[in-house]
């Protein structure tokens, strides 16, 4: 009894360590009864075809406008939303879309949310829906379920968000990389809703993207220690700041530094070039 408790332990720590799992690793985690299945799809396509025993999870529930950006929402409010997707402090949470734009980037933010609050069992599907169809063509779900009420208990964290003091105070000493395109970090174009053309002074482009292969595939762990230990100059045991658009590249960056390379001080700063760029006295370069 002892040794089957160790091995069933031993699974969980396995399976809750993956921050990118695969489509058999979710298959073989259904029968669980703590497995949550999130969807970040859009309703008419969430009708259409899902993964059995998903919930759509919107992105909106987890984030409110201030201005002219967006911010993650409060604890409070974090912790309701988590418990009507029935999530509960032991609960294993995977979260995926539909292989359409932003709907990866949905996933990370939605994750990131959940462990700025205190959750930490939470994966991506690497590949997405696409990933699922391509393996278990056939076993899919239209039918929606009311999940029961979950148990969640937030418990936030102070030091993973930054707001633009923090940020102003800290150039120069804390590496900052940006997830956003190549030509917006160059002011070769305009993000949508950004007025100020270039970059947050001295920080490096790191574009979220170039992470992954045109699948929805997360790059190798070579791989990607070669963009952002090499070529970024990050230290995975120092502080760094992710910043982006308006938070949902960052949250990318954000996650595969901390949950898959185990960055040990990764912060993000959520309203990013949506308050940056949108000021005339916050310092930029082109």
């Amino acid at each position: 009894m002892k040794l089957l408790l160790i091995l069933l332990l031993s699974s969980v720590y396995l399976f809750s360590s993956e921050a990118f799992i695969s489509s058999s690793d979710l298959r073989e985690q259904m029968p669980k009864k703590n497995l949550v299945i999130l969807d970040t799809t859009n309703p008419d396509t969430f009708d259409k075809g899902h993964i059995p025993g998903a919930l759509r999870a919107d992105i909106s529930d987890f984030r409110h406008s201030v201005d002219a950006y967006q911010l993650m929402n409060s604890s409070k409010t974090i912790e309701t939303v988590a418990r009507s997707l029935g999530i509960d402090n032991d609960s294993i949470v995977v979260i995926y879309g539909h292989n359409q734009p932003k709907e990866l980037l949905k996933a990370s933010y939605i994750a990131l949310s959940l462990i700025t609050n205190g959750f930490e069992n939470v994966s991506i599907l690497n590949g997405g829906y696409a990933a699922w169809i391509e393996e278990y063509e056939g076993f899919i779900s239209k039918t929606p379920r009311t999940p029961k009420t979950g148990n969640f208990v937030a418990k936030f964290n102070p030091n993973i968000l930054v707001d633009l003091d923090y940020v102003k105070d800290n150039i120069g000493k804390i590496p900052m990389i940006e997830a956003r395109p190549l030509r917006y970090f160059n002011a070769e174009a305009q993000s949508k809703g950004v007025k100020r053309l270039g970059h947050i002074a001295k920080a490096k482009s790191s574009a979220w993207s170039n992470k992954f292969d045109t699948d929805e595939t997360i790059k190798s762990n070579e791989e990607l220690n070669e963009v952002y230990i090499k070529t970024d100059g990050l230290n995975a045991e120092k502080e760094v700041i992710t910043y982006c658009t308006g938070g949902l590249e960052a949250s990318m960056n954000w996650y595969i530094l901390h949950e898959r390379l185990n960055f040990k001080d990764v912060k993000i700063y959520d309203a990013s070039m949506r308050e940056w760029g949108n000021r005339d006295d916050t310092p930029m370069e082109k």
